[in-house]
């Protein structure tokens, strides 16, 4: 019972420390220095030094188990006199915050890299199954706190520009902001710029559908006008799972994120303008749609695995065209119009299953989106060592995409 209660009382003290009284966060301060100091510095002391500096501690310890507030203030405040006394035996409050924050950010690193990696869907993909970013056109902008709770809930932000001079747009620049946030700078021939937080290619359907061009083709804004009115729904944020195949395979039908390391999505894609906005991420998340040893080919509506239909539910609601997915099901690209493709009208692919290199075992990667999706279609198969882990949970926003993404 009493281990039971150790462990209560820690995961309390840790996890709420913000709630707890404040005596008991002086005492579990002062216990910890205590402990600080006799590590650090023990084998300096003379035996009666620290055996005092110790059961101070200990006495402390035991307050903060018993839940004796003037026993804990009491024996906090000894435990401070004591290590007055002694030349680092109280630190400056800044020492202990910089100190905390180091800790935390190593654990988040080490959290980041060896287990779940925080990844943003920058692009319509995987729709309707994972939202990209989206722009919806809006005649108004609603109020301040209709737009807070979007942003809150939604993920949602609200762009309203207009010209203050004739500029036309000469050009788009896709980048990151913050590490996370896709951010698309849309530059004008007057030298000024506009940030979007929007993929470069839906950037540039939102302006195709709503600019005016002028005799050279670019499109145009005069002075007054509207460059943009619009709410931009944010892509969800997954958690992605880095350890799941360490345990094992990879399983048929799953999204999965991976790296784009030695595929060629930038030259590969032919005249799939409209995933252009895609050929510069550096990962990217798809539905993962064949395995090493599989012939993969597409026969319109079906993905065909094997020579037979495959029958993943995931891969089959896709196929099925039901809405919210796409009427067309699986898309092959044209073999004519895309001669380097690899999944085409007229050929599929063969994945390697190689027995010496585990590396390079390969996958087929698609996205639910097949008409608006740079995947294996275009650039082949994606080998293992790219692969980073299955997309384990849509972390944010909270919509009906929230929870394990399947």
């Amino acid at each position: 019972m009493r281990l039971f209660k150790t462990i209560l009382y820690a995961l309390l003290d840790s996890c709420f420390a913000w709630f707890i009284p404040k005596w008991r966060q002086e005492g579990r301060a002062a216990a910890k220095a205590a402990s600080r100091y006799l590590n650090y510095f023990g084998e300096k002391l003379e035996e009666e030094r620290r055996r005092e500096i110790a059961r101070l501690r200990d006495e402390v310890k035991e307050a903060l188990f018993s839940w004796d507030k003037e026993a804990v203030k009491t024996g906090a405040n000894l435990v401070q006199k004591e290590l007055s006394h002694h030349v680092g035996g109280l630190r400056p409050g800044w020492v202990e915050t910089v100190e905390s924050i180091f800790v935390i950010l190593v654990v988040f690193l080490g959290i980041r890299t060896y287990f779940v990696q925080p990844f943003r869907i920058p692009t319509g993909s995987m729709q309707p199954s994972l939202n990209g970013i989206v722009i919806h056109p809006v005649d108004e902008l609603p109020g301040m706190l209709t737009r807070m709770r979007d942003a809150v809930l939604l993920g949602s932000s609200y762009v309203d520009e207009k010209a203050d001079r004739h500029k036309s747009i000469v050009g788009y620049r896709q980048g990151q902001k913050w590490l996370l946030f896709t951010e698309t700078v849309v530059q004008f021939d007057d030298g000024s710029s506009l940030s979007i937080p929007c993929a470069a290619g839906a950037v540039g359907e939102y302006f195709k559908a709503h600019g005016g061009r002028d005799r050279r083709g670019l499109i145009t804004f005069e002075p007054g006008e509207t460059i943009i009115k619009a709410r931009i729904d944010a892509g969800d944020m997954i958690l992605v799972n880095r350890m799941a195949y360490h345990f094992r395979r990879p399983v048929r039908g799953e999204a999965f994120v991976f790296d784009t390391r030695g595929i060629d999505v930038a030259g590969s894609q032919g005249g799939a303008l409209r995933a252009a906005d895609q050929s510069k991420g550096t990962h990217y998340i798809k539905r993962l749609c064949g395995l090493p040893g599989d012939t993969v080919e597409i026969r319109e509506p079906d993905l065909i695995v094997n020579g037979r239909v495959a029958d993943d539910w995931r891969i089959r609601r896709v196929a099925g065209r039901q809405a919210p997915y796409n009427s067309t099901g699986y898309n092959a690209i044209l073999q004519a119009e895309h001669p380097f493709g690899f999944i085409t009208d007229r050929r599929g692919i063969a994945l390697s299953n190689d027995k010496r290199d585990t590396k390079m075992r390969e996958y087929a990667a698609l996205g639910d989106n097949t008409v608006n999706s740079l995947d294996s279609r275009y650039w082949g198969p994606v080998r293992q060592f790219n692969v980073i882990g299955p997309a384990g949970f849509a972390l944010w926003p909270f919509t009906f995409h929230w929870g394990l993404i399947p």
